[in-house]
């Protein structure tokens, strides 16, 4: 028998494996995909895992989260909770082959899929439970503006914009506004010194946070899991803000 343990699952890294599950299907009940304390559901069999009560949880707001954005839809067979009778629709079977499930994953792909891969890693260590992950993951939202700022808006390419005017102050003649300001243009068009200052501020919050996170560690041994959550989740509205349009960022 399986024995329970703690898993190192995300929210995005359980949509994934509900996904390939369904992929191999033709339809699978709600239930007997996340199971219960009395029985392993399909998930659980697939991954070798008994799953504690919070990655049970995680996986049931997977399946939900996955329904309303239609990468699963239900096929409301049966009598008792017909809803619960689902099946991968062709967006999420393309979602399971680009491995982005949000407008945020997609943007940072068109970056650099490590990008992806690093958010989802800063996400699972809030949850690891690992010595020094919180302090790993609060500095890994800091790290994702950084990245993305620099592979999505390279020196070269920042310097060849129409008007491009060196900042004496920056070693490089490139600020932050400057990449902020590419980028916004490749991915959004055009965009107003408004909208540019806005973006600036967000990125400025994240790293504000991230000081305070930083001053912390010295008279406390880790930030606590709600202020790290909170790091992450001001990193994802600023990439927002530079990244989507401003429909998609109010999603």
């Amino acid at each position: 028998m399986l024995q329970e343990k703690v898993a190192d699952f995300t929210l995005r890294s359980m949509k994934i494996e509900i996904l390939k599950a369904l992929n191999v299907t033709d339809k699978a009940h709600k239930m007997n995909l996340i199971g219960s304390r009395s029985f392993l559901g399909s998930l659980e069999n697939r991954l070798s895992v008994r799953f504690t009560t919070e990655n049970r949880g995680l996986a049931d707001r997977a399946f939900e989260q996955l329904k309303a954005d239609g990468h699963i839809r239900s096929t409301y067979e049966g009598t008792i909770n017909p809803e619960f009778w689902v099946e991968i629709t062709a967006s999420g079977r393309d979602a399971l082959r680009r491995q982005c499930f949000d407008d945020l994953d997609t943007a940072l792909a068109r970056i650099s899929a490590p990008l992806v891969e690093m958010r989802e890693g800063a996400w699972a260590a809030v949850t690891s439970g690992r010595p020094d992950s919180l302090r790993q993951a609060s500095h890994s939202a800091r790290e994702l503006i950084d990245q993305a700022l620099k592979e999505g808006a390279p020196d070269n390419s920042v310097k060849q914009m129409p008007g491009f005017v060196p900042d004496r102050s920056s070693e490089s003649g490139i600020t932050r506004r400057h990449r902020l300001k590419y980028l916004m243009s490749t991915f959004r068009g055009d965009v107003s010194e408004s909208q540019i200052r806005i973006a600036d501020e967000a990125c400025n919050l994240v790293l504000a946070v991230d000081d305070r996170l930083k001053a912390l560690a010295h008279s406390r041994p880790v930030p606590t899991v709600s202020e790290v959550r909170d790091s992450l989740r001001s990193a994802e509205i600023a990439l927002r803000r530079v990244l989507l349009n401003d429909n998609a960022s109010a999603n």
